[in-house]
């Protein structure tokens, strides 16, 4: 069994009380992510039609993708694009707890930070998952990312948010919530787990709760250029 806290591959950090410092690379906004999210979703299949009109893009992300929405999104967030930067920052990611997730072992609800995407990893090794024929989009990810012809950036970026109170109770090393791309980052730390592929930042969406926290204190400005 793969031991996630003495992994020697990655450096799967998870300290209490220790915050990501995401670099920002530019501002965002929500009807962005709209556009983005839906121009995505219809790349993959969604034959439905996606208006011009932004204001309609926001409220059919709510109707049609409930889950990928919160209520604060309209209200009190800020958005940036950001960098992922180091392992870490991705790996103290919280990951989709649900039905599917526990019939496939990957959300085992076994103490704190049960919910990281760096234990979801773990679990997934362990589990075998990736060779399971539930886990086929997730194994054409796979191959892709290590074949160096999907990389997460740009159209391929992840999403993320603050996360919720009660999700921080038993997940308290984690700051944000894998919002958009669980089948993205899932093989990419799998990768990197066996020694496949080295870390490359990752790029995200970030919708920061601004009632919850200072933004600028855990946010570092891209000055490269």
């Amino acid at each position: 069994m793969i031991s996630w806290l003495q992994c020697e591959r990655i450096n799967f950090k998870i300290t209490e009380g220790e915050r990501d410092n995401m670099k920002i690379i530019r501002p965002s906004s929500l009807y962005e992510y709209a556009d983005w999210y839906l121009r995505r979703d219809a790349q993959k299949g969604d034959s439905r039609s996606i208006p011009d009109d932004p204001d309609e893009q926001v409220r059919i992300m709510y109707e049609r993708h409930e889950g990928k929405m919160r209520d604060w999104f309209t209200s009190t967030a800020s958005w940036h694009i950001v960098g992922l930067d180091a392992v870490g920052e991705l790996s103290n990611l919280i990951f989709l707890e649900s039905k599917w997730t526990k019939e496939e072992k990957l959300v085992v609800p076994n103490g704190v930070n049960y919910r990281l995407l760096g234990r979801v990893t773990e679990n997934a090794i362990n589990v075998g998952y990736l060779a399971r024929p539930s886990a086929h989009r997730h194994k054409v990810y796979y191959e892709s990312l290590a074949e160096g012809s999907l990389q997460l950036e740009g159209e391929n970026r992840i999403a993320i948010c603050s996360m919720e109170e009660c999700e921080g109770r038993r997940n308290p090393a984690a700051q944000y919530y894998l919002l958009d791309g669980v089948g993205r980052s899932l093989p990419y730390l799998i990768l990197m787990h066996e020694g496949k592929h080295e870390y490359r930042p990752v790029e995200a969406f970030l919708a920061e709760r601004c009632a919850n926290s200072a933004i600028n204190g855990r946010l570092r400005v891209d000055s490269s250029g």
